[in-house]
């Protein structure tokens, strides 16, 4: 093998390698990038879910209060179903 088919094949592998090397690491940088968007999207996810469990406990309260009898009477009373006493 001549100097000048060496230096060609050299050049050529360091060419391959270097192009190898930066398609590999825009393609980390991608994945890096696309877990960090899925990461806010499941954070997001989760606080809405959170505020949305906090809103189901604090209807409980409400459900048992319009279950009882004093409850539907104060809302039939709201909507006009059941009118004051003595009237």
């Amino acid at each position: 093998m001549t100097q000048e088919k060496l230096r060609r094949v050299v050049t050529a592998a360091v060419v391959a390698g270097t192009t190898l090397f930066v398609i590999l690491l825009s393609v980390l940088i991608y994945q890096i990038a696309t877990i960090a968007v899925y990461n806010k999207r499941i954070e997001k996810i989760e606080q809405e879910n959170a505020a949305l469990e906090e809103s189901i406990e604090n209807k409980e309260g409400d459900l048992e209060y319009y279950s009882s009898e004093l409850g539907k009477f104060w809302l039939a009373m709201e909507h006009g179903f059941v009118l004051g006493q003595g009237k």
